[in-house]
């Protein structure tokens, strides 16, 4: 993604007031104070071997970020009063002029004796974004709305517009004076003369007015932080960030893309999602208002990298639905981002839109944070672990005590606040026998299955420090227990997807759910696992086995209704020889085995545990692949 300098598009802020006895009028305007000087063309010396370029050549590497304000500066304020004027009240107002951009919001006034309309108006250059000329509009008329209900209660742009005018009048008694002492209008010492009044002159509304000053303190915010917190007559708050401000450099998503999802990411959430804040939690709860919701408090008090927000539901005691609204407050506002609970099996690879740079702003933020730690004193050190697909416990140093576990931990959420770590998930896919699928499995086994490593061992430090309580035996990798069929490999009756995932080297690859002893599997399924199938047994008769076909089919019918029928009867034959209540589970599960469903979202969808889900998969390892990948919900990538 193209990342823009936003800060450069607002060139200006305007206040256009409409009057009931004058037209448009720009009333106040406040811009950065630049000096344009002529830009001067060097001596060349002709020489017959030199090349001419035109003037008018502008190498496509060259930008100009301020010829917009350029522009700006040749308005004067009879032709920004004439861009700026209403066509209508209570809409949004975008008109472009060459390379600039005026946008705002017009709102009426009902049953006023002065004033008409007016509206917050602001100049931008033309290149910026829609989601950006959209955010600028909004901003406008919240501003606008405070405004404008303190005038109904308290006249308050009235007062304002009669300091206002009262300067801009005093300022024209003046400007008459000097022109009759210096009748002619085209020095040039009075053309500097009446710049320096015009920019005396907004000082002058500065110190007279409140509004003016307010407008000008609008101004510095957006191009400080992009956001505002202000109060409008010591009475209205209002509040309001660009949200595009907030994305994070390496976010791969397209600008307007991103705000439409962060406008509306409620209906991103899922609950089991976790939560994790890119700013310290007492420094955001100092910054909120005095008057902000007390459950938002509750909220970030209670927040853990561990937690997923069905949890936080149940600790806090907040319905799931208002922490859903909380989340999408906090991520629009750029206090926080999305991720999966941390726990000791999550799965973490560097992402492909990190910055690693040596040199980069990153590695300096890296240093700083970590200068103390006793494990990695680099970013490039610490990505560097996450070259391999593996849990997330494997990472843990057999002699880590809790300082260092405490430091790695921080680690991770820190990598994940900047987008330098992705997780990825296991998806499932359904895959019926054929008759080709072990043709080349020897040959492959033989020419290209790489020798296994040292196994990883599980250390005495528990992983319950990350919030998982998972514990299961872990056992070494050998040739006697992986099972290539095709571009289908099996790992302790865990099969994996080469193919679709290669990314992982699955003999490094270990998991706290995927574990389980080929003696053990060997003792419950009665056959070594290089079978592709469970074959029956052999005092099973043809007449069972087919009653036991037409019950699957009859079961598989009601679960896969727009399945054909060759596909039921060929899946009825593949499961045959299970045991009914096997099948049945199986069955409950079958339709997320397409590819698009992950282990998280099946246990949320079916409410059912992790476990259940594994344990059903692997009594059908023989037809259900797994293949890794990062959830592609776009709220995960900003």
């Amino acid at each position: 993604m193209e990342h823009i300098e936003f800060e450069k598009d607002l060139i200006a802020i305007l206040l256009v007031v409409e009057s009931v006895h004058d037209k448009n009028k720009l009333l106040y305007k406040y811009e950065e104070i630049k000096t344009y000087k002529g830009i001067h063309e060097p001596v060349t010396f002709y020489t017959p071997y030199s090349i001419v370029i035109a003037k008018d050549f502008d190498p496509p590497s060259v930008k100009d970020d301020d010829a917009s304000r350029r522009t700006f500066l040749n308005f004067d304020e009879t032709t920004l009063s004439i861009l700026t004027s209403p066509y209508s009240y209570g809409n949004h107002v975008e008109v472009q002029v060459d390379d600039v951009i005026f946008v705002g919001h017009t709102l009426g006034l009902e049953n006023n004796k002065n004033l008409k309309s007016f509206a917050i108006f602001f100049a931008l250059r033309a290149i910026a974004k829609a989601s950006v000329i959209l955010s600028y509009q909004e901003m406008s008329k919240r501003i606008g709305t405070a405004i404008r209900c303190e005038e109904q209660r308290a006249s308050y742009l009235n007062q304002q517009y009669a300091k206002l005018i009262s300067v801009i009048q005093q300022h024209d008694i003046e400007a008459n004076d000097r022109l009759t002492r210096i009748p002619n209008e085209d020095n040039v010492k009075e053309r500097e003369e009446k710049d320096r009044t015009k920019e005396q002159i907004y000082s002058t509304m500065i110190e007279q007015s409140v509004l003016a000053a307010t407008l000008k303190q609008i101004y510095i915010d957006l191009q400080v932080s992009g956001e505002i917190n202000i109060t409008i007559n010591n009475w209205l708050n209002v509040s309001y960030c660009l949200p595009h401000r907030s994305i994070p450099i390496n976010c791969p998503l397209d600008i307007d893309y991103v705000v439409h999802v962060l406008s509306n990411a409620e209906q991103y959430l899922k609950p089991y999602y976790g939560l994790l804040l890119v700013i310290d939690p007492s420094a955001l709860l100092a910054s909120l208002p005095t008057d902000s919701s007390s459950t938002l408090n509750t909220l970030v008090r209670h927040l853990r990298s561990s937690y997923s927000l069905s949890r936080l539901s149940i600790e806090t005691s907040i319905p799931l639905s208002q922490i859903y609204r909380l989340t999408a407050h906090l991520l629009f506002w750029g206090r926080a981002k999305i991720i999966y609970p941390i726990h000791d099996d999550n799965i973490y690879i560097i992402s492909p839109d990190s910055d690693i740079s040596k040199h980069g702003s990153l590695s300096k933020m890296y240093k700083e944070t970590f200068q103390n730690t006793s494990n990695y004193s680099t970013l490039q050190e610490t990505l560097a672990e996450y070259s391999d697909a593996i849990t997330f416990y494997d990472h843990i140093s057999r002699n880590d005590n809790e300082t260092d576990l405490r430091e790695r931990l921080q680690c991770v959420e820190w990598l994940l606040r900047h987008r330098l770590l992705i997780q990825v998930h296991y998806y499932y896919y359904l895959l019926l026998p054929n008759d080709d699928r072990n043709d080349f499995k020897d040959e492959y086994k033989r020419t290209r299955l790489p020798q296994p490593r040292t196994p990883l061992r599980r250390n005495q430090y528990s992983s319950e420090r990350f919030g998982s309580s998972s514990k299961t035996e872990r056992f070494c990798l050998t040739n006697e227990n992986i099972d290539i069929r095709g571009n289908v490999m099996s790992i302790h009756g865990f099969e994996y997807n080469m193919a679709s995932s290669p990314m992982i080297n699955p003999l490094s690859y270990s998991s706290t759910h995927h574990s389980k002893s080929i003696d053990t599997l060997k003792t419950s399924t009665g056959t070594s696992h290089d079978d592709v199938f469970i074959p029956a047994s052999s005092n099973s008769s043809t007449i069972a086995t087919t009653n036991r076909i037409q019950l699957y089919f009859q079961q598989i019918t009601q679960v896969l209704p727009n399945e054909g029928q060759d596909y039921r009867q060929r899946l009825a034959s593949a499961i045959k020889d299970a045991k009914e209540q096997h099948v049945t589970d199986f069955l409950k599960i079958i339709k997320y085995l397409n590819g698009t469903y992950h282990l998280e979202e099946i246990a949320s969808l079916e409410n059912i545990t992790r476990l259940q889900i594994l344990t059903i998969i692997e009594n059908f390892q023989s037809i259900v692949i797994p293949a890794l990948h990062p959830d592609p919900n776009p709220i995960l990538q900003i």
